[in-house]
């Protein structure tokens, strides 16, 4: 059975059993990919993954079940292992959606292009991306990995009120990561292009790219401990503030573990700081015309504006709980159960350039690497890692620097924000956050 043949067959077996009331989530992914190590392919690799989870309520008790197998015999057990947990489980207070009217928005998340790349494609790709990697920069000492790859999913979302929403999407990549050294000193640059638009995949230039964010790194040296102005480079921001995502959702807020319980319409940023959830952007990963419990998504959540905390994002059982309306940030894989996440998680572009935020202080550390994330806490709020960057002094580079840590609390550093610039990083990510100026930090050297 292909995937909607497998839903199609889960829905009438529900029916068949006389289930009150229950949703389905599919998908079949396939990727494709190859590593290049001095000239040679060194692996290749295809890979696929399917499955159907059901989830029942069966006089409002939940069960959940899944099956990786599309067979008619598989299907049907996944369904009774269903209806078998709804007689140990506690009621959950939830409605099933009916279908609604979604949004016309062409998301462009389906290139028919990105299909005919094969490996006959890769390899051309991964060598030239290897010898433009070498040739990048005279101190290059190694490259360890050159990946291309391709990957395609199709998801489908239905239940017993009537909904079925199928989706189709794949994205293609090419990147480098290199060792470069000057005398003692070895630093690793890699850079990534993802994407529906191969033409954008220069290996020069993304070799290039690769071999500078090793090199200005070299010859870095730690500095005094004390309290500087930083400035998360908009390749970093996205890491920081993904990092704390969770404190946003309705369910982390009704579990007391995150630190904004009670504060929708209190100030808990700077005023210049406002947080998005904009779910109808096309080509970006996470836009979505309906979450993944059938709830259609809006064009725009504002979530913090202005550093007023306007909204927490709900799914089915959390909005249930607060009596409100679902926002349509529901997610969940067919093996696991519903959870909460942003669509896209957009800070809007500042006014001003990075050269700008560079030269608001005597003192400064523009932020390009992180290393590691387990002093990290998104319950506390509590930051502290590792960073790797460039120290400014008067608005000019000084020095690279390493070997120091940024210790702070999320929740405050989002008041200390002074500025914001007007240019996100290239990647293909979800989450985008320009270069953020935050005053009063303390780095322990």
């Amino acid at each position: 059975m292909d995937l909607e043949q497998a839903a199609g067959f889960v829905l009438e077996e529900g029916k068949r059993y006389g289930i009150d009331s229950f949703d389905l989530i599919a998908t079949d992914s396939e990727d494709i990919g190859i590593e290049v190590f001095k000239g040679r392919i060194v692996s290749t690799e295809t890979s696929r993954s399917r499955g159907v989870g059901i989830r029942v309520l069966n006089n409002s008790r939940p069960g959940y079940s899944y099956s990786e197998r599309f067979s008619k015999e598989a299907l049907s057990q996944m369904v009774r292992d269903a209806m078998d947990q709804t007689e140990i489980t506690d009621p959950l207070d939830m409605e099933l959606p009916g279908p609604k009217p979604l949004a016309e928005v062409d998301l462009k998340h389906y290139n028919p292009a990105l299909e005919k790349l094969d490996f006959a494609w890769m390899r051309e790709q991964g060598l030239t991306l290897d010898h433009a990697s070498w040739e990048s920069d005279k101190r290059v000492e190694n490259v360890p990995h050159v990946g291309v790859g391709k990957s395609s999913t199709q998801s489908l979302i239905a239940n017993s009120k009537g909904i079925f929403v199928k989706k189709e999407s794949n994205v293609a990549y090419l990147g480098t990561g290199l060792v470069v050294a000057e005398g003692d000193i070895k630093k690793m640059g890699s850079y990534y292009r993802s994407g529906r638009d191969i033409s954008q995949f220069d290996p020069s230039y993304i070799a290039k790219e690769a071999a500078h964010r090793g090199t200005e790194l070299l010859g870095a040296k730690p500095l005094p401990s004390g309290v500087y102005t930083i400035i998360l480079g908009n390749r970093i921001s996205p890491q920081i503030f993904g990092m704390f995502s969770s404190p946003y959702f309705a369910d982390a807020v009704q579990k007391g573990s995150s630190r904004l319980v009670g504060k929708l319409g209190n100030e808990v940023a700077s005023p210049i700081l406002s947080i998005y959830c904009e779910a109808h952007t096309p080509d970006y990963p996470g836009s979505r015309l309906v979450d993944a419990e059938g709830i259609p998504t809006s064009a725009r959540t504002k979530v913090l504006e202005n550093g007023v905390l306007k909204s927490y994002l709900y799914n089915l059982e959390s909005a249930k709980k607060d009596n409100v309306s679902p926002t349509g940030h529901g997610v969940r894989s067919y093996s696991g159960r519903a959870g909460t996440s942003f669509s896209n998680m957009i800070v809007p572009l500042g006014n001003k350039t990075r050269e700008e935020l560079l030269s608001s202080d005597s003192h400064c550390i523009l932020v390009t690497k992180l290393e590691g994330g387990a002093g990290c806490s998104a319950v506390s709020g509590e930051i502290s890692i590792g960073i790797q960057g460039i120290y400014y002094k008067n608005g000019k580079p000084e020095h690279a620097v390493d070997r120091i840590t940024m210790n702070t609390n999320y929740f405050d550093l989002l008041h200390k924000i002074q500025g914001i610039s007007n240019e996100y990083s290239d990647s293909y990510s979800s989450i985008k956050v320009p270069d953020i100026l935050i005053s009063e930090i303390h780095v322990a050297g």
